[in-house]
């Protein structure tokens, strides 16, 4: 397994705790670091292209998740249409309807805020861990079992906060990353325990028996370990990661939380 510290520029590469996944091992941090190695002038450009590259994968599932909140608005309009065109038409009914898109606009409205935190996150805010691992399933696990892989969290609630910009942004890498290199069918799991002052996330894959299906369907590139890296020196988070898995770990933030599909925003 290689390992990576979040101290970019450094040479105080680290290996990472393994309690909650024993069979991964971190290893071979020498490799791991000239992987990345680079000057300060050029690593702002490598992190852009790597948060690009993150985002471009992205980018379905976020338009499915924004085109499912318009469609009801769809239907409703829809609705008053045809009342509209009754000999009599219904009023009541329509004041009902008004009141329904009323409510469903404005749910269309937070969720394209939410949007909008993805795409031009605010690095200061905090998200609470399982919240999100939430928002990242809610965006990838479609597709993910679309693919052959099954997400599955076994993380329990937790009060800890950690930065709401590197947890989405290094979680969904990883399991995008992993998810490239990987082969389906298989299910990966993903845990999370506190450690002092830091949350330690491991998420693992498990082949499990059955029929190879379609691979990523992303007509961009894989998202490859080198992306992960690059993203974890920017947001100074522990990277170690292997064939079976990888492992993050996070320093404990206590920003108050945002905005987001729980709450923080995105990469």
């Amino acid at each position: 397994m290689h390992g990576i510290s979040g101290e970019p520029f450094t040479s105080g590469y680290s290996t990472m705790q393994t309690k909650s996944t024993p069979d991964i091992h971190p290893q071979d941090t020498a490799s791991s670091q000239r992987a990345v190695s680079t000057s300060a002038a050029e690593f702002p450009n490598l992190v852009e292209s790597a948060r690009y590259a993150l985002l471009q994968r992205l980018a379905p599932a976020l338009q499915h998740h924004l085109v499912g909140q318009l469609q009801p608005m769809d239907m409703i309009v829809l609705m008053m249409e045809r009342r509209l065109q009754a000999a009599s038409p219904d009023l009541a009914g329509l004041r009902q309807d008004c009141a329904l898109l009323g409510n469903v606009s404005r749910t269309a409205v937070r969720s394209l805020l939410d949007m909008m935190s993805w795409i031009d996150p605010r690095p200061e805010s905090a998200l609470k861990v399982d919240a999100g691992v939430k928002d990242c399933l809610k965006l990838l696990v479609t597709e993910f079992r679309f693919n052959g892989f099954v997400i599955v969290s076994e993380v329990p609630d937790m009060q800890e906060k950690v930065a709401s910009r590197a947890f989405r942004s290094l979680l969904c890498a990883t399991l995008v990353a992993l998810g490239d290199a990987g082969k389906a069918p298989a299910s990966i799991v993903i845990r999370a325990q506190a450690l002092a002052q830091q949350v330690e996330l491991s998420i693992t894959l498990h082949p499990t028996e059955g029929t190879a299906k379609n691979g990523p369907s992303s007509h961009y590139r894989s998202l490859i370990w080198r992306d992960v890296e690059i993203l974890a020196l920017a947001e100074s988070v522990a990277l170690a990661y292997g064939e079976k898995g990888a492992q993050l770990v996070f320093p404990q933030s206590a920003t108050d939380e945002n905005a987001g599909f729980s709450d923080g925003s995105g990469i």
